[in-house]
């Protein structure tokens, strides 16, 4: 038996079973040495997608990080360039990648109740947010959901493009992830999220830098490899980029683009009203894990993405 097939069972089975309710799905990769293996719950189609929730601020470094490579944006490029910020206009763009804008978690007037909290957040209520905004610089890093809504907005601007086009042309077609992409974007099949016990609404994202791409486990897993092995060319470039250590965590970790980077290994996890997901990639070793599940809650008050995030920490630190 493989690293690969040990672990990537390993995880299931710590899985399988932790979310209680009918319809739920779980679903792992474990990359090793080119080898990927897949595990997943009986009944889970091939192409079924699961929103990945903030895993996406990864890709959405990625593409800031195409754009730098372009020669179209530095990092150092202050975000008055493409928003009507305000007194907030010198944020660079390096600092919303890195939560280090000093901005808040949640723009002041971001709606936070309804099955859908992000849909009707609009570029133009997000401007008016961040002149609105209490910034505290020079701060410990703030985790911003914000950030990355002004991150992606700052991209589709500076690039012209929408973000789910530039998504589809710098990293889904590239690594042949097509069973992936933002609303209903993209192929695959949309499975159904759950929470507290019931089928829960997709969420749906006006600004989608910060948590609305979709993928199944597969596309994941081609995600995870790249990051593993960067491509040759210019979205191997990219990727290399939002690895590089940049700012302090705390003891053990540091921010790169999109990426928390923990005792030299790259994670990040997600939820969304009715999904969780959680990636680790460890180069060191050449190996990389992710899970997925169709569920938001439970009952224990514990975050599902924590849960999948204890499974696959727990199986790289076994290694």
């Amino acid at each position: 038996m493989t690293w690969a097939s040990g672990h990537a069972q390993s995880v299931f089975d710590a899985l399988d079973g932790a979310f209680p309710g009918d319809g739920i799905v779980v679903a792992v990769a474990a990359i090793e040495a080119g080898a990927t293996v897949l595990v997943t719950s009986d009944g889970l189609p091939a192409d079924g997608r699961f929103e990945i929730g903030s895993v996406t601020k990864t890709m959405t470094a990625t593409l800031l990080a195409c754009l730098v490579g372009d020669g179209i944006v530095a990092l150092g490029d202050p975000i008055g360039r493409w928003l009507d910020a305000g007194r907030h206009a010198d944020i660079t763009l390096e600092e919303l990648a890195t939560h280090t804008s000093g901005l808040p978690r949640l723009a002041p007037n971001q709606p936070t109740l309804g099955a859908n909290p992000y849909r009707r957040f609009s570029a133009e209520r997000a401007e008016k947010g961040l002149r609105a905004a209490r910034r505290t610089p020079g701060s410990p890093r703030v985790y911003s959901n914000f950030g990355y809504q002004l991150l992606g907005l700052a991209i589709e601007r500076a690039s012209g493009h929408p973000y789910q086009d530039l998504l589809e042309e710098r990293l889904l077609a590239p690594l042949a992830m097509r069973c992936s992409g933002t609303g209903t974007a993209g192929g695959g099949t949309r499975l159904t999220g759950h929470a507290h016990g019931r089928q829960a609404r997709h969420w749906d994202f006006a600004l989608p830098g910060l948590g609305a791409v979709e993928a199944s486990i597969g596309d994941l897993a081609r995600y995870l490899s790249a990051c593993l092995s960067p491509p040759d060319g210019p979205l191997g470039a990219a990727l290399e980029l939002c690895q590089v250590p940049r700012v302090p965590i705390d003891e053990r970790s540091t921010s790169g683009l999109g990426w928390s980077i923990v005792r030299g290994r790259l994670w990040h996890n997600g939820g969304t009203g009715g999904f969780a997901a959680s990636v680790l990639v460890d180069r060191r070793a050449g190996r990389g894990l992710g899970a997925l599940v169709n569920t938001g809650s439970l009952n224990t008050g514990k975050r599902p993405s924590d849960v999948l995030t204890d499974a696959i920490m727990r199986a790289l630190a076994d290694s």
